[in-house]
């Protein structure tokens, strides 16, 4: 493996699938280039990756749900069947966290889970952002508004009875240290978006009535929705899961910082060079982080589940430690005094107590490095989380070190005549810990709102004994910049113990609150409950007939 080496450029938008596995393309050039003795390039077009590539596992879910009259749920059985390719992939994991993930949000003291993963002739199912959780998540949410419905108890007042606080451990022994999910929830019951829906459901009967008039002449109809997700963060799995950091002090008082993990997008070396500068008290600017190249980076698992920011981030914190644990003891020595009272803050390193005895980073790192004899100082740190062994029979053991928690509200315009589906507005209320990067967390969860709204109402395969018989991004239909809605981001501070500065998964769960949350909206607007995604405008217009019918007939 050693005569391996793979330098990484710079790539972005990996949200699964082809990360996850090799393909065919990755050996064939490989190949190819050992045959020829010459550099070999292997390029899919677009039509290639849809008709080949990794897919997310298409799903068909059986879900039961017990609950009291007071809206608490006493149990939860699921039966999945899942449309799994021809090949076995990452397969196992995917089928295991779509049970094991089901025992969060909300407390639920009882449940059983049967999954089927079945061969076909599809292309392969693998790994997709919300791994395993968008689909059993979206079947519990929506069956849990509709009993919510039924019982006549508001859709946060029955969040809010079954929702977990921290400490917490399910029945399925996912341990949960941090968790803000009753703040979100709360957070967004006072917003204005939820206070108007709920002032618009105080109307009289024949305000009502008039609307679902209204409604029969094709006019836009109005919903918002509302749902609470949870996803794991610091993905644990059997094998090389450890993750390493060097980090070396150059001369002139500036960083080389080297690790193996992968930024595919998700911003993780802006994040990991943050840790690095506030652990040293120095700028960003000073810490240069190098390409991954495994001739010379440490070895990284990879960037998946949620993992970068919680176990790099562990790594280059450790790394960096290291290295203000050398300087602190040249800066005592000078001083005369503890190690643990040297402070290192603004690019300025001084004695705790006595700010006037101090330094630049610059000029202590000069120090170390050249009076005497000289040093090299390099610092190294490693992720030591540990692996505990999962249980996939009995779908026991945390799938992740930390857990995520994310609140959604969306509201629709649904055009009752065409079916036609808009969405105006969406707020996140996200617990990612504390947020390391703000700016970061909020664009990276605005697009995994995106794809969840593409998966909500567009995007759909159309598969034909095998064949992929939309493989365009014309046919294919996925959401465009002009089909963004308005999005706010409220952050939900609860830090976790296990994380770098108290830092958890971030985004990853909001594309999993998506679908509940237009799916709610659009029930709202129509007052038809959707249970297979996408909601098509087909699929609305042919159960706004279906429904009128009904009326008529009354």
């Amino acid at each position: 493996m050693s005569k391996v080496r793979v330098i990484q450029p710079f790539i972005g938008g990996g949200f699964g699938g082809t990360k996850n596995d090799s393909l065919a393309g990755d050996f064939c050039s490989v190949m190819f280039s050992r045959m020829t003795g010459r550099p070999v390039k292997f390029v899919y077009n677009m039509e290639e990756v849809l008709r080949t590539c990794r897919r997310r596992h298409n799903m068909i879910v059986y879900n039961k749900m017990g609950m009291k009259k007071d809206g608490t749920i006493t149990a939860m059985q699921s039966r999945v069947i899942a449309d799994g390719g021809a090949y076995t992939a990452i397969g196992p994991l995917t089928m295991y966290l779509t049970g094991c993930m089901s025992t969060l949000p909300y407390k639920l003291p009882n449940f059983k889970h049967d999954i089927y993963r079945i061969f076909t002739n599809n292309p392969i199912s693998a790994a997709m952002r919300g791994h395993g959780v968008t689909h059993t998540r979206f079947a519990a949410e929506i069956q849990m508004d509709m009993m919510a419905e039924e019982l006549g108890i508001d859709p946060v007042e029955i969040r809010l009875r079954n929702a977990i606080t921290a400490p917490h451990e399910t029945i399925n022994k996912v341990t949960v240290h941090s968790c803000g999910l009753v703040d979100g929830i709360r957070t967004l019951s006072e917003h204005p978006l939820w206070k108007d829906r709920r002032e618009e459901r105080k109307e009289g009967r024949e305000e009502r009535k008039e609307e679902r008039e209204e409604r029969k002449e094709g006019r836009i109809s109005r919903g918002v929705g509302i749902s609470s997700t949870s996803y794991l963060g610091g993905a644990r799995q059997r094998g090389h899961q450890s993750c390493a950091a060097v980090v070396r002090l150059c001369e002139d008082g500036t960083i080389n910082y080297l690790t193996g993990a992968t930024d595919c997008g998700q911003g993780s070396d802006t994040v990991l060079v943050q840790i690095v500068a506030e652990e040293l008290g120095i700028r960003i600017e000073d810490v240069d982080i190098k390409r991954v190249d495994t001739a010379y980076t440490p070895c990284d698992a990879g960037s998946y589940g949620s993992r970068v920011t919680v176990l790099a981030g562990e790594a280059a914190r450790k790394a960096a430690l290291d290295v203000k644990r050398q300087l602190a003891a040249v800066a005592s020595a000078i001083w005369k005094t503890g190690a643990e009272d040297i402070i290192f803050n603004d690019g300025q390193v001084y004695v705790k107590d006595s700010p006037e005895r101090s330094m630049s980073f610059r000029k202590l790192s000069q120090i170390a490095c050249y009076e005497g004899s000289g040093a090299v100082i390099i610092g190294k740190g490693y992720s030591g989380y540990g692996i505990e062994e999962l249980d996939f029979d009995k779908g026991i053991g945390n799938s992740g070190t930390s857990y995520s928690f994310t609140s959604q509200l969306t509201e629709v315009d649904v055009d009752m005549e065409t079916g036609f589906v808009r969405c105006g507005k969406m707020v996140i209320a996200h617990d990612c810990g504390r947020p390391l990067n703000p700016v970061n967390v909020e664009a990276q969860s605005q697009g995994a709102v995106i794809q969840g709204m593409g998966q909500s109402i567009y995007e759909r395969f159309v598969m034909y004994k095998g064949n992929t018989l939309n493989p365009n991004l014309a046919d294919y239909k996925m959401p465009l910049s002009t089909d963004v809605p308005e999005i706010e981001f409220i952050d939900i501070i609860a830090e976790d113990p296990n994380g770098p500065y108290g830092a958890k998964e971030a985004s990853e769960g909001a594309i999993v609150s998506a679908p509940p949350s237009i799916v709610s909206a659009i029930h709202d607007a129509t007052g038809i409950w959707f249970k297979e995604l996408p909601v098509t405008p087909e699929k609305i217009v042919i159960a706004i007939k279906g429904e009128n019918k009904k009326e008529s007939l009354k």
